[in-house]
């Protein structure tokens, strides 16, 4: 996605992923944070490649393992799949991310492997790795802010421009992240060039504003026909804790996932989050 200032330039997002679920070592409380650490999640992935670069691949099976490792400490359903070899999944599993984060995390690359459907079809090359992590469960201590945000559109074309509406039923400050495709995370708002983030009791708005100078172009990482990404909308009760974004997430540069879900697991417990997921495809 390109971030034209009417220009900007952030790609968008995450292309997702792989798994078998492993053991949690032990479990600890998260100091002044509302909410559990658990630490040692182990969970292994693999990607064969097919119809996507080795690089995608590689991306998928990182983010399957990081899936099977949150949905190991949030308690829910394990995901049953082992592989993936197609990226359009990806939109699905990206949801995951609401349930915790990954806060620190070991990768060890295993020896490629191969995927063979059945005798008739030739193996295809298969990345494999093994991931520790430690996830956050956060638990949260307001109440629901009810907040609602929409994509206009879940399958972009390259080169058309994305809009998100916002609302909320109490006074609200948001922000507005890219989940990005080379595994790294953008704040596309606020910024430099807009810094209005506070949504009235009641009110939509939209991102980017009829007014803003800026706007959100589509496009798929270079040599990609195919990214499935995802806006993070994360929104903060006025009334709680005051939360400066421009602060606690740099405006300029992104971050690696690990380091980004830190930051955020410091005001998990106060905020709320809607992941919103799409795809872009090439022209």
């Amino acid at each position: 996605m390109k971030i034209l200032r009417k220009q900007l330039l952030v790609p968008l997002v995450l292309i997702v992923l792989a798994m078998f679920p492993a053991a949690v070592v032990f479990s600890q409380a998260n100091g002044p944070h509302q909410g559990e650490t658990i630490k040692g999640v182990t969970a292994e992935a693999a990607c064969a490649i097919v119809g996507m670069s080795a690089e995608q691949s590689q991306t998928l099976a990182l983010q399957r393992a990081r899936t099977g490792a949150i949905e190991q400490a949030a308690g829910v359903s394990v995901s049953s799949a082992t592989l993936v070899t197609n990226a359009a999944v990806a939109v699905d599993l990206i949801k995951t991310y609401a349930r915790g984060f990954i806060i620190r995390e070991e990768v060890l690359w295993l020896p490629l492997g191969q995927y063979q459907k059945d005798a008739s079809q030739p193996p295809i090359p298969e990345y494999r790795l093994k991931l520790t992590a430690d996830v956050f469960v956060p638990r949260k201590r307001i109440p629901s802010l009810h907040l609602q945000a929409k994509l206009n559109k879940s399958v972009f074309q390259a080169g058309e421009k994305a809009r998100i509406t916002i609302s909320a039923e109490r006074p609200t400050r948001i922000a507005l992240f890219n989940l990005m495709a080379d595994d790294r995370v953008a704040m596309n708002f606020p910024n430099d060039h807009e810094r209005r983030n506070v949504i009235e009791a009641g009110q939509t708005i939209s991102l980017p504003a009829a007014d803003s100078p800026i706007e959100l172009e589509m496009q798929t990482l270079p040599g990609h026909e195919r990214d499935a990404e995802a806006f993070l909308v994360v929104a903060v009760d006025q009334g709680a804790q005051p939360v400066d974004f421009l602060k606690l997430f740099p405006s300029h540069s992104p971050m690696s996932m690990p380091a980004f879900f830190q930051n955020l697991s410091t005001i998990a417990d106060i905020c709320e989050e809607v992941i919103l997921p799409y795809e872009v495809n090439k022209e």
